[in-house]
């Protein structure tokens, strides 16, 4: 019983080991079902598309894992096994010129990064953690933003990053032409689907990163090629996924297909079933629509500028006046469409008195429904615009009971009005001068009471 009994620990210990060392792998060509762990604004769209971030978005993260832990280490010894992987990507930006600001490609304790912020950092670490020994992360970047913060060579570059953004090695994104060595540079956000190859060979200890077009077979020298011991870096069991983020500008990272092998080359993706990434531009125009489009754009053109010159002559109508001294001293200013409206268009009918200044209208303002007073000066009045400005800033300032309130004042075109309270008894000048018998005793005159400004009356 006990021989039995320790022979099933044995068994139990022996399937174990064999499990941890099994060679993990999977493959992904497109997405549609895949059971991913998504954080953040990630998401698989109805196609088959892995969507990290999209553009309705700014400052934001997305990342997607592989939902289960892969064992990373020899059992026996420790060190890090070898593994590969392949993914295709494409990043579709709001700007043709810049991004914001990337993705990679990374291996994580923890499935999403907790904490993590958007921006420079990727959705990998944050401001308290960045570069910390304890992180135990590796990734691949793909920044398309030049931060100085990590001190990043441009804003189109692929780097090896170890447990934050400052990248131990990196180079400008490109790849290099099999048989020639010719350079070719990439753009990473111009929309088009790029293929990444990672590898990592544990016997020598090296790290290689190798990217081109999709439709450009796999280039035999890596852009990237780094001696590299992970056995201090990584856990025994790790995940694996992809992490980006945006910054002020909005940007789509897509991820197509996916490919993961431990101690082994990675399956080689289907290309021709991998989604379609959305339109990047308009849809081809009909014959039709190209024949009848000068037409269509020749009538509204013309109907614009009909509307810009209606536009135009109507704002010269009501076209106003303002200068800086009205800043300081100006009371309430009216529109002169206002007061154009409220005296019905200045008609006779509306006229309480003339002079040599000009005509006095009544007017009920539209909006408030306020009988007022409006002063047109004529153009052919004394009163210029010394006086005008006198007037504005000695009686806009008078607050008295016995004293007409002035509400403010309109200039438009050389035209100057002035707005006062509708006084319903008439002036006080018809007191003065229709009744002879009247006389006003200096206490009287002088009508100073409640009042910041002095004032004298006379006959």
């Amino acid at each position: 019983m006990c021989f039995t009994f320790r022979l099933a620990i044995l068994l139990t210990l022996l399937l174990t080991s064999l499990a941890d060392m099994a060679d993990v792998g999977f493959i992904y060509n497109g997405f549609l079902s895949a059971n991913l762990s998504l954080d953040g604004i990630a998401k698989l769209t109805s196609n088959g598309l892995l969507k990290l971030t999209n553009e309705t978005g700014r400052h934001k993260k997305g990342g997607a894992f592989y939902p289960h832990l892969i064992n990373f280490k020899n059992s026996t010894n420790g060190s890090v096994s070898s593994f590969s992987t392949t993914f295709v990507f494409a990043i579709i930006s709001e700007s043709q010129a810049f991004s914001g600001h990337g993705m990679a490609f990374a291996i994580s304790p923890t499935r999403g990064l907790p904490e993590a912020l958007p921006n420079d950092y990727l959705g990998l670490f944050n401001e308290s953690n960045n570069g910390n020994g304890t992180n135990h992360v590796i990734a691949i970047e793909l920044d398309t933003f030049q931060s100085n913060l990590f001190n990043d060579i441009n804003n189109n570059h692929v780097g090896i990053d170890i447990n934050g953004l400052n990248s131990t090695y990196s180079f400008p994104a490109g790849y290099y032409k099999d048989g020639s060595r010719q350079f070719r540079n990439l753009s990473l956000i111009d929309g088009q689907r790029i293929q990444v190859w990672v590898e990592y060979h544990g016997r020598e200890k090296r790290m290689d990163v190798t990217l081109a077009p999709s439709r450009v077979s796999k280039p035999k020298t890596p852009l990237l090629s780094l001696p590299l011991d992970l056995s201090s870096i990584v856990n025994s069991k790790m995940y694996v996924g992809f992490s980006s983020s945006t910054g002020s500008l909005m940007s789509s990272h897509y991820v197509l297909g996916w490919s993961f092998k431990m101690n082994g080359q990675a399956q080689e993706l289907t290309l021709s079933r991998l989604p379609k990434l959305p339109r990047l531009g308009p849809k081809k125009k009909s014959r039709l629509l190209t024949i009848g489009l000068p037409l269509v754009l020749a009538s509204v053109i013309l109907a614009g500028v009909s509307s810009v010159v209606y536009f135009v002559r109507r704002k010269r109508k009501f076209a106003e006046i303002v200068e800086d001294w009205e800043l300081e001293y100006g009371p309430h200013r009216f529109k002169f469409k206002d007061l154009y409206v409220a005296t019905k268009g200045f008609k006779d009918k509306e006229i309480l008195g003339s002079g040599g200044f000009g005509r006095v209208y009544k007017g009920v303002l539209p909006t408030t429904k306020l009988e007022v007073a409006v002063k047109r000066v004529s153009r052919e009045s004394k009163q210029g615009m010394k006086e005008f400005i006198a007037e504005i800033v000695s009686i806009g300032r008078l607050r008295h009971r016995n004293l007409v309130q002035l509400l403010g004042y309109c200039r438009r075109q050389g035209e100057l009005l002035l707005v006062y309270d509708y006084m319903p008894n008439g002036s006080l000048d018809k007191y003065l001068y229709n009744q002879p018998k009247l006389t006003l005793n200096w206490s009287q005159r002088f009508s100073h009471q409640r009042c910041s400004i002095r004032i004298v009356l006379s006959t």
